[in-house]
């Protein structure tokens, strides 16, 4: 056979194998034949030779392709530029990326859209684009990435090509992600799955999971983090794609540790960190798994083992310039260093985490690291509020509501505002000195009005409504009308894990399991002849909610390892902002624990559905925060108007901490305006919506360069700069979108 024919023999068949996952054959047969290939002498040898390169990629032999694919490079070059030669530079980008080899990436990957844009083929080009774009994303240069995905979507514009441009949205929405835009990256990324799912593409499907499990996790929404994971994992193994492996490992270690399970999570993240040594060692895979248990081990208060795995991240991730992991690296050492009281070194690490991140443009780990420094005691008060404020709004205006509620409880702690704290479980709790519900609200008035007689009877009282409408404040005032001498004791029941939430409620007697080393008296046996309030009740476990019901109709308690009942006389008052019905539908709430508590229901209506409470409630808190004398006629009207104009999310809760903000900011500025300071607060917009996929990439589009041009005070050669991006296709894009610079100038 000739060389000819012995090349088209081989590359049949190793194409066949690869295309059907079988790397490692493919790799066998390869070096069995390379000898053959290099007798041959033939041009097609530098295409078989590339193959080959892909399936070390894909076993990440990482050495071996690279090595194989430079080969092939060489063989191909000497033919001038070609397709082949530029497919050739993109495996090449792709493996040197895989070795956290960055800046040499970037120039495969920019050799391989010069070849394609010289051989008129900007399908090829706008690949090379969109790898690109890849590249910078995992370097978090986010106007890098960026800019070279705006130019792979304009291409594939011009090709009209509607799938690799939804596949491009699928980067944007990963984008979205780490800057905060959550919403829009969830649209996106589902639009991912759809088309992915369709064409068959398990890989990019998986990472669109992947991507959406990282979404969620930032959400808090642990439930929809877990099972997008979930979805992902069989299809990660299906392509066997050990990188991916690495990373869903990762991010469900860090699900399993946020969530509580600290041991499943130290457990996880370690067969990651394996993992990443056998896969990419020394990498950002490598990095990040080292990251996440410095988090495990701070939790468990292990130091050393924290500063042990955070100097392992430090060193790789200084390597590659990550200023996102490096910033939450210093958040770390800023938590070890203030466990080992060297207090100087911690506040400048809560400093430069914070500085870094806000250098990075990802929000929720700047928001993370702001929330840190909130609650370190090394920082005077004002200055841990100001923080909280900032990881508030930054929650907030990204839709991180869950995050943004408990920022919300650490703001409430503060000696600010005693009127909205939660007394901590266990502990019963005085009454401030003023109890009254301020209301001008016709149902909520009405409703007060009944608690007298609801006082005289042994039914619990179930309150319903969106967070922050004041359920715990409604709690407390009934305590306050009915049995306004006796405990007041709360507990949320979605703070703690099942195990503890059990014998929190419950109490526990000596030797009840291990490390029952006393008796404990349960929340039942502390609130007994006063009113115990279980905040978020639609999280208690379902063998919880059994027992609950039994104490409700029996009036008794037995703490756990006891055979002694506890006769109980309480006043139970229950709270949730989920929907029991629907979990009575659904099988997560018991349907006869949902009849006893819902014997006397209310749902408190949202602020923005009675807006009346607006100026009474601002007029209270201002007061209360010595910001006004309390006269409502001496409020600014505009500061009014303000406040009644916006939507309130947050409800009550949000107005309280907005007040706050007032006040801290009134302190910190010399002569603040208060309406001023308040316009600040109130500046930004809300985000826009647009139904076309053509229309959502422009809007990005226009956003991005509106952005740049801020930066850049209207300097178009600076936006080009910025952009990675000629100055005509910034003036065309300008002209484009109707932007006017003179008023960034």
């Amino acid at each position: 056979m000739n060389g000819v024919g012995i090349c088209q023999s081989i590359r049949h068949y190793m194409t066949s194998l690869i295309d059907h996952k079988k790397f490692a054959e493919a790799v066998q047969y390869f070096e069995a034949h390379a000898k053959e290939l290099e007798r041959a002498g033939e041009p097609g040898a530098g295409e078989v030779i590339h193959l080959a390169a892909k399936a070390y990629a894909s076993l990440t032999h990482l050495s071996n392709a690279l090595k194989v694919a430079r080969t092939a490079q060489h063989l191909v070059s000497e033919e001038g530029d070609s397709v082949l030669l530029a497919e050739i530079f993109l495996t090449i980008g792709g493996i040197l990326r895989d070795m956290s080899e960055f800046k040499e990436a970037e120039k495969a990957y920019r050799d391989a859209e010069s070849i394609f844009r010289r051989n008129d083929c900007p399908e090829g080009q706008s690949r090379a684009l969109n790898q690109l774009a890849g590249l910078f994303f995992r370097q978090t240069d986010y106007n890098n990435s960026l800019a070279a995905l705006m130019d792979a979507i304009e291409i594939a514009r011009t090709l009209d090509d509607r799938q690799k441009l939804a596949y491009m949205i699928g980067n944007v929405g990963r984008l979205q992600t780490f800057t905060g835009d959550l919403s829009e990256a969830e649209k996106n990324l589902r639009l991912n799955i759809e088309l992915s799912r369709e064409l068959g593409d398990a890989l990019e499907q998986a990472r669109a999971y992947l991507s959406l499990g990282y979404v969620y996790l930032q959400k808090a929404d642990f439930v929809r983090a877990e099972e997008a994971l979930d979805q992902a994992y069989p299809l990660v193994v299906q392509t066997e794609s050990k990188r991916d492996e690495v990373i869903y490992l990762t991010y469900l270690g860090e699900l399993l540790y946020r969530s509580g399970r600290v041991n499943d999570g130290r457990a996880t993240l370690e067969k990651a960190l394996g993992l990443s040594l056998e896969t990419a060692p020394g990498g950002d895979l490598e990095a990040r798994a080292s990251r996440h248990l410095a988090e495990v081990f701070v939790l468990m208060k292990d130091y050393r083992g924290a500063a042990r795995m955070c100097a392992r991240s430090w060193v790789l991730t200084e390597k590659a310039d990550d200023k996102v992991e490096l910033g939450a690296l210093c958040r770390i050492k800023a938590v070890i260093a203030e466990a080992r009281r060297r207090g100087s070194e911690a506040r400048k690490q809560y400093v430069r985490a914070i500085e870094l991140l806000g250098e990075s443009g990802v929000r929720f780990e700047k928001a993370e690291a702001l929330v840190a420094a909130g609650q370190s005691q090394l920082f005077p008060p004002r200055q841990r509020l100001t923080y909280l404020f900032r990881a508030e709004e930054i929650f907030t205006r990204y839709g991180m509501s869950t995050r943004r509620r408990q920022v919300e409880r650490l703001i409430d702690e503060n000696d600010y505002g005693k009127s909205s704290r939660i007394g901590r479980a266990g502990e019963p709790e005085e009454f401030p000195g003023d109890v009254d519900y301020h209301t001008r609200c016709r149902e909520i008035k009405q409703f007060k009005g009944q608690l007298p007689l609801i006082a005289n009877s042994d039914l619990p009282i179930l309150l319903t409504g969106e967070t922050g409408v004041g359920k715990d404040h409604l709690a407390r005032y009934f305590q306050h009308v009915a049995r306004p001498r006796s405990p007041f004791v709360a507990i949320n029941c979605a703070s703690l894990p099942e195990s503890l939430l059990e014998s929190e409620l419950f109490g526990y007697s000596r030797g009840a399991f291990t490390g029952a080393d006393k008796n404990k008296q349960g929340l039942f046996v502390a609130a007994n002849g006063g009113v115990l309030f279980l905040d978020e009740i639609g999280d208690l476990p379902l063998n919880l909610q059994t027992k609950l019901l039994g104490v409700l109709e029996n009036h008794r308690v037995i703490p756990l390892g006891s055979t002694q009942a506890v006769i109980l006389d309480i006043k139970l008052v229950a709270a949730t902002n989920r929907n029991l019905e629907q979990m009575v539908e659904d099988g997560s709430f018991r349907r006869d624990l949902y009849y006893r508590l819902s014997g006397i229901s209310f749902e408190i209506p949202p602020l923005r559905r009675r807006k009346e409470d607006i100026p009474l409630l601002l007029e209270h808190f201002m007061k209360s925060s010595g910001l006004t004398n309390g006269d409502a006629n001496a409020l600014p009207p505009e500061l009014v108007r303000q406040f009644v104009s916006y939507d309130w999310p947050g409800n009550t809760r949000e107005l309280l901490n907005k007040v706050k903000r007032l006040e801290v900011m009134a302190q910190m500025v010399a002569e603040g305006d208060l309406v001023e300071l308040a316009r600040s607060m109130f500046s930004s917009d809300a985000p826009r919506t647009s139904s076309s996929l053509f229309d959502r990439v422009e809007e990005f589009e226009r956003k991005i360069i509106m952005e740049a041009l801020l930066a850049a005070r209207g300097n178009k050669s600076e936006v080009a700069r910025m952009l990675g991006i000629h100055e005509a296709t910034v003036r065309t894009k300008l002209k484009r979108y109707g932007i006017d610079t003179g008023r960034y100038s």
